[in-house]
């Protein structure tokens, strides 16, 4: 379909943009909600997979995760269990086998947030799946809604921005860009989802664009 010939595009972009081997740990956020970022994300990483990458796919968005259901998985022994400790790394890291893919759901919920992202732990968590892993997917939230994204950002070596093109205003997308950019964030990449081709001269349907930032 003309939707995996997108993502197979969206694939060898990513692989120009880490031919130095510098991109191993990406965010993903978007705009605001409902843009499609964890359906991404999720597809990103069953793909590499795919490819015979090493992936682990870690859901950082604390307060309405979604990484859980996508692997039909109970929210529990996930990472804020392990960073208070109550967990080990081992038990932390989950296993997909339909997908190919490792994961880590977000665990017990938390009102301190950002202490969370903040946590050294979590940054030497991070440092150590970028050694034993050929990518490091990190599931976040929004910029506009919460300031988590730029957060989570010090622990990224850059970000895949998801834009849907029929439901994001231009002016909050600009702004969120801004913001990421002014906050020093390195934007590897746009994709843009939910984009009615139809409307144009292809008549594909709904599919994902990419565009590499230089």
């Amino acid at each position: 379909s003309y939707t995996a010939e997108s993502f197979q595009k969206i694939l060898i972009n990513l692989d120009y943009a880490n031919i130095d081997g510098n991109h191993k740990v990406i965010q993903f956020t978007s705009t605001l909600a409902s843009e499609g970022k964890s359906t991404f994300v999720s597809n990103m990483a069953y793909l590499l997979g795919q490819k015979n990458k090493k992936v682990i796919l870690l859901d950082l968005d604390l307060r309405k995760p979604k990484m859980h259901r996508v692997f039909n998985a109970p929210n529990k022994d996930g990472l804020t269990d392990y960073l208070s400790g109550k967990i080990t790394y081992d038990k932390l890291i989950r296993k997909s086998d339909d997908l190919g893919v490792d994961y880590i759901v977000t665990g017990e919920k938390t009102t301190a947030v950002i202490n969370v992202l903040e946590a050294k732990k979590l940054k030497e968590l991070i440092e150590q799946l970028k050694n034993e892993y050929d990518y490091v997917l990190l599931d976040t939230p929004p910029v506009i809604a919460v300031s988590d994204a730029l957060y989570i950002s010090k622990n990224a070596d850059g970000i895949i921005f998801i834009v849907a093109q029929n439901n994001a205003k231009k002016s909050l997308v600009k702004e969120a860009v801004q913001t990421l950019k002014s906050n020093h964030v390195h934007i590897i990449g746009i994709v843009l989802t939910q984009v009615n081709l139809k409307s144009g001269s292809y008549g594909y349907g709904y599919d994902y664009s990419y565009k590499y930032e230089e």
